[in-house]
């Protein structure tokens, strides 16, 4: 059964029904991503990869912010057309989801495509007396939610005094946000409200739960700075029309950091994730973040992804070095791997995702490899092949069987010049063999 500890209450959560829900908030289109926001999509990847693993009915939603300030902002700079804009870092976001290797999102709404659902779902939110309008802008009333600041942990006195400007607004109260932006700024559409505007950040992804999922999804999440104000204020537009929280459990990903500050686009310190990806291999990125529990923070640099991708091919030699030992010990072994892992493995995910005891379990794995090739032991060697590639495949690690033609015919050679005791021309083929990572 596997547990997901609830970021609001700090407690594990069991994950025990056969249909489970997933909703990760995605990127605001305006740029290209940066390395710190693909670390909830991997998070979030595995999790998928393992619910399905484990035969689980699930549904994930990915949203597309496609319309935004931001977007409109870089769009008036650049004299272009808001969509056109936001539709090209989309595509350029759905290249780098490939590239790292992410399963396919059962959904991946756009913003844009949702509007009259959203105007809908804000008109509900009037009617229910949730929200008020004050010239042609839609307000949440947050006096209607008597936990308001539960899921972030924030005081509300606290927020009152810092939010005290917003007065000039005529809002109720200071803290109440927008549902729908009376603005003529951008792209826009007409509403019911006497004005033209378009909708709200914590809207759209309340949203787009109420429609994929209901009115309450199983699992919810993304970096943890969306903790406040956003994920507050989705719940809080749930709380006030269903009764109940949006979500059963509350997933956040803790920053990533470079040269001891956060890392984001505000501060100019961001390095973006295609850039990394340009420069180490899919599966060297994605080791990177399995060595630190997904909640906690993670500092980066390039000197550390060095680091990770020497260790990486380190272990990727212990495997590949045993397919090779299994082809010496009989050439004609069928290499049936089957799906199938470790109980440890499968303790180290069902708690929590706990990533660094998975790669501890897999080290494991790979470094008993050598005594079993010793062994010339082909039955454990298949069974532990079997459960390395299982379970790399759940961490979405890509990994290739060694043994094609080419290779084999590398081997087959080295061995003939053993055999004749032509160890110059033999040592010259191991050489080889050393630098193809294969013994």
């Amino acid at each position: 059964m596997i547990r997901i500890k609830d970021s609001s209450t700090n407690k594990l959560i069991n994950m025990d029904n056969d249909h489970i829900s997933i909703y990760n908030c995605g990127p605001t289109v305006y740029n290209d991503v940066h390395i710190g926001n693909i670390r909830p999509i991997i998070t979030f990847d595995v999790l998928y990869r393992y619910l399905k693993f484990i035969k689980k009915n699930v549904i994930y939603v990915h949203n597309i912010t496609d319309i935004d300030d931001k977007i409109i902002d870089r769009a008036i700079k650049l004299k272009q057309n808001e969509l056109t804009l936001s539709n090209h870092y989309y595509e350029e976001y759905l290249k780098i989801l490939k590239n790292l290797n992410i399963q396919k999102m059962d959904v991946l709404p756009k913003v844009s495509d949702n509007i009259e659902g959203i105007i809908n779902y804000v008109n509900k939110q009037i009617k229910n007396n949730n929200a008020y309008v004050i010239d042609g802008n839609v307000f949440f009333d947050v006096n209607f939610v008597n936990d308001y600041g539960s899921i972030s942990h924030q005081k509300i006195n606290k927020l009152m005094n810092e939010t005290r400007n917003t007065k000039k607004l005529m809002k109720h109260n200071p803290l109440d946000f927008v549902l729908w932006k009376k603005t003529n700024v951008g792209i826009s559409w007409k509403s019911p409200w006497n004005s033209h505007g378009r909708p709200g950040w914590h809207t759209e992804c309340s949203y787009l739960i109420n429609k994929y999922i209901g009115s309450q999804v199983d699992i919810h999440g993304g970096g943890v700075d969306l903790k406040f104000p956003h994920h507050e204020n989705e719940n809080a537009q749930n709380k006030a029309l269903y009764g109940v929280n949006l979500a059963k459990c509350w997933m956040h990903m803790g920053h990533i950091n470079i040269n001891g500050e956060k890392m984001s686009k505000s501060l100019n310190n961001f390095v973006l994730a295609k850039e990394v990806l340009e420069k180490y291999d899919t599966n060297v990125v994605r080791w990177f973040f399995y060595q630190t529990q997904y909640e906690k923070p993670l500092s980066f640099s390039y000197e550390q992804l060095e680091n990770t991708k020497n260790e990486f091919n380190r272990f990727i030699r212990n495997i590949n070095s045993a397919f090779t030992t299994l082809y010496l010990i009989n050439k004609k072994v069928k290499q049936n791997i089957k799906n199938t892992i470790t109980n440890e493995f499968k303790q180290s995910i069902e708690n929590n995702l706990d990533f660094p005891n998975m790669v501890k379990n897999l080290w494991e794995l790979a470094k008993g490899l050598v005594n079993i090739s010793k062994m010339k032991d082909e039955k454990q060697l298949l069974n532990n092949l079997s459960y390395l590639i299982s379970e790399l495949n759940i961490m979405g690690i890509k990994y290739i069987n060694p043994l094609n033609k080419k290779n084999i015919k590398i081997i087959d050679d080295w061995q003939y010049y053993l055999q004749k005791k032509d160890y110059q021309k033999s040592d010259e083929i191991r050489n080889k063999l050393i630098n193809l990572n294969l013994i």
